[in-house]
């Protein structure tokens, strides 16, 4: 609508302005010929304009035509925005009347229901304390046969329970005399079976003694030689200092590894010479391993040589 109102009001500015310019040059046109033909005697100018009115032209009328056009659809557009409005409005009354008759007719029908759950209930009430009686009665006579056969099976399982336990108890005496003669022949045999076995084991504690003593004896005398053993290398691997002199002893603490290798020596007592002391301690690192230590059992490689003391006193030296 806007690009329509432009061009309905520029053309009728356009045809006056056009006008206009066709006044002008043609005033500059006469003024032109009058400068070349003789002047003739002055007089006034006239000038003649005609005021057009738009609205009487084709254009203005046109325009008029389709603002009224315009307008009328306006008007017509609201009209029927009212009448939709009140349509609207009346179908919204209708359904609000649809929806309250709905609502009053399921309220009836919701108590008609409930009546008639009231009515049901009420007779299903009673038809449940007729059943409650009718059971209550047969529940009695039941009870009441129940309790003449329980009594009556009573005295008979206490006539058969008195049976029983005459049974049991004469059971019970031949069983105890049976488990008597059993546990006399029972122990008559553990104590032979004791018997035999104190006279066995009397017999291996013997042996095994014996066997003992054989071990301890050979185990003193591994021990013994060992013992020799490892003073003689060690006196061998020893070099005597020159300050050495008779009498001159020092105690060594030597450990050794299963494997027989010296472990560490330290000096318990020494001499009262360092040098005495140092060179003992250097001809046992010197021997380095026992071989025939790795060699004995276990126990008595622990007992007796896992640490030793040794006394190192050499026999050549001089006074």
């Amino acid at each position: 609508m806007k690009f329509l109102d432009k061009e309905n009001y520029s053309l009728p500015v356009v045809l006056a302005v056009g006008l206009h310019v066709v006044v002008l040059v043609g005033g500059v046109v006469l003024s032109g010929f009058s400068e070349s033909t003789p002047e003739p005697p002055k007089r006034p100018p006239i000038v003649n304009a005609t005021v057009i009115d738009v609205s009487e032209t084709i254009i203005g009328k046109r325009e008029a035509e389709q603002r009224r056009a315009a307008q009328a659809a306006a008007e017509a557009e609201q009209e029927a925005k009212r009448k939709a409005q009140q349509q609207a409005k009346r179908q919204a009354e209708l359904e609000q009347q649809r929806k309250a008759a709905a609502a009053e007719k399921q309220r009836q029908e919701k108590a008609r229901q409930e009546a008639e759950a009231a009515r049901q209930a009420a007779l299903e009430k009673q038809r449940a304390e007729q059943r409650a009686k009718e059971k209550k009665a047969a529940e009695e006579k039941a009870r009441q046969e129940r309790i003449a056969r329980e009594k009556k099976a009573a005295e008979e399982e206490a006539r058969r329970q008195a049976e029983r336990e005459r049974q049991q108890e004469l059971e019970r005496q031949r069983a105890k005399e049976a488990e008597i003669a059993r546990k006399a022949e029972e122990q008559a045999r553990q104590e032979a079976a004791e018997r035999r076995r104190r006279a066995e084991e009397a017999v291996k504690q013997a042996m095994a003694e014996e066997e003992r003593r054989l071990q301890e004896q050979q185990a003193g005398q591994m021990v013994q030689s060992i013992s020799s053993l490892i003073n003689n290398r060690i006196t061998a691997a020893w070099i005597r200092p020159p300050g050495a002199r008779n009498g001159m002893q020092t105690l060594l603490r030597i450990s050794f590894l299963p494997s027989g290798e010296v472990n560490n020596v330290q000096v318990v007592k020494g001499s009262g010479d360092a040098v005495f002391d140092q060179k003992a301690k250097d001809a046992v690192y010197r021997v380095g391993r026992i071989e025939e230590l790795s060699e004995i059992e276990s126990y008595i490689f622990e007992r007796n040589f896992r640490q030793i003391d040794l006394l190192f006193n050499p026999q050549d030296l001089r006074n």
